[in-house]
């Protein structure tokens, strides 16, 4: 109540509820996968890979599949309305305060426009962009040995996360498999491909103040504890 014997009504203010976005940046095999995957599983986040979430399409031999494997077996970028229409759906199922980890997307600062529409479309915050930085030596080596199991989809590695029995997959048994795009001569096309159209990315998210650097040359859970300290 002021003097005047009048009440004046006080608002609280309330930290708005929003959609948080995180991006992971870095060339094929810098572990922006395994360095989410823990990530997401100790936060609640959403772990959004396009990568498998096209490979998913490419199995179950969709359209939207069948348009993208032409791409992803020579090491191409698939196109942008592809990507850019799957992380609206995502965007558009997900909770009003959901926190997504991005992970292959955006790949162009095409796609980075785009992105920044769709999160405005849907009440979400670009946070933060880590940029996972390795060797290319380090990268050949790592694609290299990346062992896939066609069936469930699980990732092996013949030094750093071998399975079991030589070729065969922990989790259901199928045989492993070299994938398309980690052969080496798809490997170093993809390694140019990052370099030509992936890596501008980095100043134009620095210009923006939310960009980070990390070094990822380490083990998983060393990348991954300096991911999550710069995620903070």
């Amino acid at each position: 109540m002021t003097s005047g014997g009048e009440y004046v009504i006080i608002t609280p203010h309330f930290q708005p509820i929003i959609m948080r976005v995180f991006i992971f940046l870095g060339a094929p095999g810098a572990g922006k996968g395994t360095t989410a995957a823990k990530i997401a599983d100790a936060t609640g986040a959403w772990h959004v890979s396009t990568g498998a979430m096209l490979r998913d399409l490419v199995r179950e031999g969709s359209p939207a599949g069948v348009a993208a494997k032409e791409h992803i077996d020579k090491g191409e970028l698939v196109p942008d309305h592809i990507l850019a229409g799957m992380i609206g759906e995502l965007f558009e199922a997900a909770d009003a305060d959901a926190a997504f980890i991005l992970d292959g997307f955006p790949r162009t600062i095409a796609q980075a426009e785009a992105l920044e529409a769709l999160a405005a479309a849907h009440g979400a915050e670009i946070v933060r962009t880590i940029n996972i930085e390795v060797p290319e030596d380090i990268l050949l080596k790592r694609l290299g040995g990346r062992r896939t199991c066609p069936v469930c989809g699980a990732s092996f590695h013949i030094e750093s996360l071998p399975p079991k029995q030589p070729d065969v997959c922990d989790i259901c048994g199928s045989g492993l498999v070299l994938r398309d795009d980690d052969k080496p001569e798809t490997v170093r096309n993809r390694l140019r491909v990052y370099a030509e159209k992936t890596a501008p990315l980095v100043g134009w998210y620095e210009r923006t103040g939310k960009l980070v650097r990390v070094d990822g040359s380490g083990s998983a859970e060393e990348a991954t504890r300096n991911v999550a300290a710069a995620m903070e």
